[in-house]
């Protein structure tokens, strides 16, 4: 097990071992459409945003629980060819990740997105050792296993470690003090809009920037995102998306998380960091597959570079 802040990413969260369905269109209900091709990829919240992380160039770990089944040594397999290190040991023989079905309309680019958890298992306190979140510069956190989730948070705020947040769903106590300590909060408006009564992403805002918190930040796909930096007494700012022709947008949110922290992790400023999540979830979009769509750090720099030429 890595000690010493060998780690720059660590996550516990959740991983995904996905069937991209391509189809020409969409079809109708009652309908029957050809499949252009099938591919099986790696995907999930967690390791895509760890594998877009060692893509930019950090050195990311995945403590989360893998078993020993299909689903889960695809995922090791994936991990490894990505540079992101995980523990060959195995707590829970049939714990696996989700399987999903995406199905992917190649004339939008945009994806419907079926799954399967029933062998997942999410970290508990037991799980979390207090040594692995001494070795990492950063956590990322996401919804499984709240309680485990909870209490890697709680450890990473004890030795003043920061905290990635993605959050898809804030239901219970546990995922509510995840909210509270994290100490770099993106997630998706639809979430802002939900815990806040508010429409508007600046009021919504207002409402979860905290003190102490590095950035909040609501991510709304193509109409950008629009985030505070610091702890809640400075102005919303909003990053518009950049222009791009999408082919697939399966883990565009994932791979803007796991890019704002090795922007964050090379110290780079909260607005920065988010422009630099933002083109490279804009490249990612212009490629096939969740991860194997991810752009390294010299295309994301040079995709910049343009931009502001």
């Amino acid at each position: 097990m890595p000690t010493g802040r060998q780690i720059d990413l660590l996550g516990f969260g959740i991983a995904a071992v996905d069937d991209v369905v391509e189809l020409s269109e969409f079809p109708r209900p009652d309908s029957k459409a050809p499949v252009l091709s099938i591919e099986r990829c790696g995907g999930g919240q967690c390791t895509t945003a760890l594998v877009a992380a060692a893509r930019l160039g950090m050195k990311p770990y995945y403590a989360g629980l893998l078993g020993r089944n299909e689903l889960s040594e695809f995922t090791r397999e994936v991990l490894k060819r990505e540079g992101v290190g995980f523990p060959e040991e195995t707590t829970y023989e049939e714990a696996q990740p989700y399987y999903s079905i995406i199905l992917m309309d190649r004339s939008t680019g945009e994806r419907t997105i079926l799954y399967s958890g029933e062998r997942v298992r999410g970290p508990g306190p037991q799980d979390i050792r207090e040594e692995l979140i001494l070795a990492a510069r950063m956590l990322f956190a996401d919804q499984l296993g709240p309680e485990g989730t909870r209490h890697a948070c709680q450890l990473a705020r004890k030795h003043r470690i920061p905290i990635v947040a993605d959050l898809e769903r804030v239901d219970c106590d546990a995922l509510r003090d995840v909210l509270e300590l994290a100490t770099d909060l993106i997630f998706p408006l639809r979430m802002g809009r939900e815990l806040t009564g508010e429409t508007d992403p600046a009021a919504a805002l207002k409402q979860l920037a905290r003190p102490g918190r590095n950035c909040t930040a609501l991510t709304d796909g193509q109409r950008g995102c629009w985030f505070i930096a610091g702890d809640g007494l400075g102005t919303v700012e909003h990053q518009p998306a950049f222009p791009i022709r999408a082919v697939d947008t399966t883990g565009c949110g994932d791979v803007f998380h796991g890019a704002y922290a090795a922007a964050r992790l090379c110290g780079t400023a909260v607005a920065a960091a988010i422009r630099f999540a933002a083109a490279t979830a804009a490249l990612k979009a212009t490629r096939k597959g969740g991860q194997a769509g991810i752009p390294d750090r010299a295309a994301v720099e040079s995709f910049l570079a343009a931009q502001r030429s």
